[in-house]
């Protein structure tokens, strides 16, 4: 009986650290309507083609919160330029899961895998959206399966490279 309680102890903490993984909320793609996932999609798109074509357009406050419309042209600039060095040019990306954030930042976060020309680093496309229907953070980072979360508030300086390097390779445009 003495032997068996430190297996029992054992067992029990391995059952509580892994009840305490941490987990997130995601919504089935289907419950989104096709045309807000569309949406989404062509905002991201668009952005990420205007590195292809140096056509930068701000970002309008109707359609993004104030925070994101405020991103500068050479801001933009600055994260195509990353870009291209790192991933040569943006060919498409595919959602991969929308998660629901709406209870803590009142906000889904659409998660995409990004294709480049140059694919060594699977490189992912988070977009926030706002319970208004706007468009609350752009980040282009590695791809990571667990979601972490919202680690990114500060924005990375993209003149920075070497310290944006280190980071394993986080590149964030706002949020």
């Amino acid at each position: 009986m003495n032997n068996q309680v430190p297996i029992l102890i054992v067992i029990g903490l391995l059952s509580l650290f892994h009840g305490c993984k941490t987990t997130y909320r995601t919504i089935p793609l289907g419950s989104v309507t096709f045309a807000e996932k569309q949406r989404v999609y062509n905002f991201g798109k668009r952005q990420l083609e205007s590195c292809i074509t140096r056509q930068f357009i701000q970002i309008s406050s109707r359609e993004a919160t104030k925070n994101l419309s405020t991103l500068t042209l050479e801001e933009m600039q600055e994260m195509c330029d990353w870009l291209d060095y790192q991933n040569g040019k943006f060919i498409d990306m595919e959602l991969v899961e929308i998660v629901d954030q709406r209870n803590t930042e009142n906000c889904l976060v659409y998660r995409y895998k990004a294709n480049f020309q140059r694919n060594e680093i699977l490189n992912e496309i988070r977009i926030w959206v706002n319970a208004d229907g706007k468009f609350s953070g752009f980040i282009i980072r590695e791809w990571n399966n667990e979601f972490p979360g919202r680690p990114y508030k500060q924005k990375i300086k993209f003149k920075d490279r070497d310290k944006v390097n280190s980071e394993n390779s986080k590149t964030s445009v706002r949020k």
